[in-house]
């Protein structure tokens, strides 16, 4: 996934300062400003999905955020992306037939 490895890009440029790992809620501190990003420290809860930036909920992929979590406990990120992602479940789509559109002229009005 290109977007899961530009995200991997900038974890060199975070450090988990602390993390619970019962709880899997991990703290991670932005070293220097990022595409944009200003330094900051930004709490991720892996279970959930969820970081402070609001990118892992909103797009359903571990943010950068969240990569850097998964590193420094050595866990797989593979399991945070959501199925939708998967490329049996796109490939699922085209396993309905779509019925032909009719020409406007019969639309009901």
């Amino acid at each position: 996934m290109v977007a899961i490895e530009k995200n991997r890009e900038g974890i060199l440029k975070m450090r988990v300062t602390h993390y619970d790992r019962q709880a899997i809620v991990f703290l991670v501190e932005e070293l220097e400003p990022f595409e944009g990003w200003s330094q900051g420290s930004f709490r991720v809860r892996l279970v959930a999905g969820t970081c402070d930036c609001g990118l892992f909920q909103s797009l359903h992929y571990p943010c950068r955020h969240a990569l850097a979590a998964c590193a420094v406990v050595s866990i797989k990120w593979a399991p945070y992306v959501h199925p939708v992602y998967r490329q049996e479940v796109v490939f699922k789509v085209y396993e309905m037939e779509f019925p032909p559109i009719p020409d406007e002229a019969v639309w009901p009005e």
